[in-house]
């Protein structure tokens, strides 16, 4: 029983670390020509797209931007590629 019970339990330890592990990658995706559409009115700022991490394919993809109106007091800080000794991961940008 004691046996089971330590399978299990390294079994469930091993898909945790996989599934914490994912968002590496070892080159950036590349950039696709990006279409931005006409600004809706002068008080909307264009926010640049993220890339999101799809575990069930392993892979990034890229979500479009789009306009918004300025949040108050805050600014858009825009997402950025950081390089690790594990590969490149996305940061998202988000308003700060």
């Amino acid at each position: 029983m004691k046996k089971i019970i330590f399978l299990i339990s390294l079994v469930g330890i091993t898909s945790l670390f996989n599934a914490c592990s994912g968002g590496y990658v070892s080159v950036q995706p590349t950039y696709q020509g990006v279409y931005v559409p006409a600004r809706p009115s002068g008080n909307y700022i264009w926010i640049e797209g993220n890339w999101y991490w799809n575990s069930r394919t392993r892979t990034y993809n890229y979500r479009d931007g789009y306009w918004t109106t300025p949040r108050q007091k805050q600014y858009y800080k825009p997402g950025y590629w950081n390089n690790t000794r594990r590969g490149y991961r996305w940061v998202p940008g988000g308003w700060r």
